[in-house]
């Protein structure tokens, strides 16, 4: 007995249809990675975006460094957010930059969402004058 006779008749029926998919323009199916591009761009290694409570949503490096990256950062933005409340009640911390010798790292604590970007850092060129 053969595959297709063992088939149901809507299964066959299913098998014989095919859907037509709408061809996406270009220019539109990658209308949500023009954020991405801006930022690789100007020097940007890896971009993180948080909801409120710090659970990541998107990000463009890999779920092992993602997760690294969330679970150093995100207590030391809560920290940090803290400490300036406690030194005035009335001003919240919206923007944080740390540098190292690796590089730079600026994180964003909106309302809605948190934007962590991890940005390498450029070398100057050593002048060659004495």
């Amino acid at each position: 007995m053969s595959r297709s006779s063992r088939l149901s008749v809507t299964e066959n029926q299913r098998k014989s249809t095919q859907v037509v998919k709408k061809a996406v323009t270009r220019s539109r199916s990658y209308d949500g990675d023009a954020f991405v591009n801006l930022f690789a761009h100007r020097g940007a290694r890896d971009i993180i975006i948080l909801d409120s409570h710090g659970v990541p949503l998107r990000s463009t490096c890999s779920q092992r460094r993602t997760f690294l990256f969330v679970s150093n950062l995100k207590p030391l933005l809560f920290m940090a957010r803290n400490v300036v409340r406690d030194l005035d009640p009335s001003n919240d911390i919206t923007f944080m930059r740390i540098r190292s010798n690796m590089g730079e790292i600026h994180m964003t604590l909106g309302t809605d969402f948190i934007l962590i970007v991890v940005q390498k850092l450029r070398r100057l060129r050593s002048s060659s004058a004495p």
